[in-house]
């Protein structure tokens, strides 16, 4: 049946724990006049500090805002792991006491995710669903087959799926989704602590060129995430190496923690022309700091399915130069190839210095391409905050 145009459609959604970069997405969604929303938490991890074995250190996400939207954590105070396992026996009696018309999951792998998807479709519960897959990464065929007999029946049960970028709905097409039930979400970025650091740009700039003795003029390029072997903060050290002859002098600023920092700081000893600089873990607080001293953003990871830091990089006005593993770039994705960046194949050290060398040299062709990143960044982050909810409840008040 319809929502009557005098009640609010009552969406909920069932999520792991509160995760630092969707909580504000929440707030927005709790904001939306047409819209009563509660979060369903599995755990308090991320509410507390924890151990981050990637990170290398403790960590405590102190921007989460639950103040500021309906949520319920399922299983109390109790700090569950984040695997395959994690439940909420429940949850089941939460979402029949807040009568949701649309159900939101992520995934579905945890056992909480299957049991609200369950729950939904027993009890007639639009359903929607939520998730960074791609297909770009390389992965064993017989893997992508025996998904393909589970992900065909389960995808067929789905009402809306909220994709965040192309090659994400690439993934979804090889398991027979059909493009009508997409609507375009992007991930989300905390766009007040951003917005706030957007207009700051030239004073943030200026801080941290000085905290490092960075001149004014010279070209920098950053980088931002765990410091592990996926990420392969390596390749650009080794495009630097190979380009100690340039004109051009680069600083690249290494932001994040992760057990490859010590033996990567070593390598970084072989260049001798360009700068390095590891920055170590930063909080999510003075990220925006580095993409403002920044002139080019670049994630040369094998695997990465929709990386936040290149949201974050785009909305603060940088081009990217990513590899083609990354699931963030396609024709209406973060990184649009020659439009607002460049993408290059992944493990090419010779491609990626040679792109290095020819955008230090292009500072008029950067500014324009961040231009464009800007424009793009504020379109998705619209689509990430409102226009989502929008497009579902269009569809769901109109059955």
């Amino acid at each position: 049946m319809p929502v009557p145009d005098n009640r609010k459609t009552r969406i909920a959604l069932v999520v792991s724990h509160p995760i630092q970069h969707f909580c504000p997405q929440y707030v927005s969604f709790a904001k939306h006049p047409q819209v009563e929303f509660k979060a369903f938490f599995g755990s308090t991890l991320g509410l507390k500090k924890y151990v981050d074995p990637s990170f290398n250190r403790e960590v405590n996400w102190g921007n989460l805002e639950l103040d500021k939207f309906n949520h319920e954590f399922l299983n109390g105070d109790e700090v569950v792991p984040v695997t395959a396992n994690l439940d909420a026996p429940n949850l089941e009696e939460s979402l029949a006491d807040f009568r949701p018309d649309v159900l939101i999951i992520y995934g579905y792998f945890q056992k909480i995710q299957k049991r609200a998807y369950k729950w939904a479709l027993a009890n007639k519960v639009k359903l929607g669903y939520i998730s960074d897959a791609e297909n770009r990464r390389k992965r064993a065929a017989w893997k992508h087959w025996l998904k393909k007999i589970y992900l065909n029946r389960y995808f067929s049960k789905i009402d809306y799926f909220l994709t965040v970028g192309d090659a994400n709905e690439e993934y979804y097409q090889q398991y027979g989704v059909e493009r009508g039930k997409f609507i375009r979400m992007h991930f989300p970025i905390n766009v007040e602590e951003f917005g706030d650091a957007f207009e700051k740009r030239s004073q943030l700039r200026k801080d941290v060129r000085r905290k490092y003795d960075i001149e004014d003029g010279d070209f920098v390029m950053s980088v931002v995430g765990k410091v592990i072997k996926d990420k392969n903060q390596d390749d650009i050290i080794k495009a630097l190496r190979s380009n100690q002859d340039v004109k051009e002098k680069v600083t690249l600023l290494i932001v994040g923690s992760g057990d490859k920092e010590a033996a990567w700081s070593v390598l970084a000893k072989e260049v001798h022309r360009h700068r390095i600089v590891f920055a170590g873990f930063i909080s999510p607080q003075e990220l925006p700091a580095y993409y403002a001293a920044s002139d080019l953003y670049v994630h040369p990871s094998s695997a990465d399915a929709h990386s936040l830091a290149i949201s974050e990089a785009i909305f603060m006005k940088l081009p990217c130069l990513i590899s083609d593993r990354c699931g963030s770039f396609g024709p209406t994705d973060d990184v649009q190839p020659n439009i607002n960046g460049w993408v290059y194949p992944f493990g090419d050290i010779d491609e990626l210095a040679a792109a290095i060398d020819r955008l230090s040299k292009s500072k008029e062709m950067l500014i324009e391409f961040g231009n464009r990143s800007r424009e793009i960044a504020l379109d998705a982050q619209f689509k990430a905050h409102r226009g989502v909810l929008d497009e579902i409840l269009k569809d769901y008040r109109n059955l």
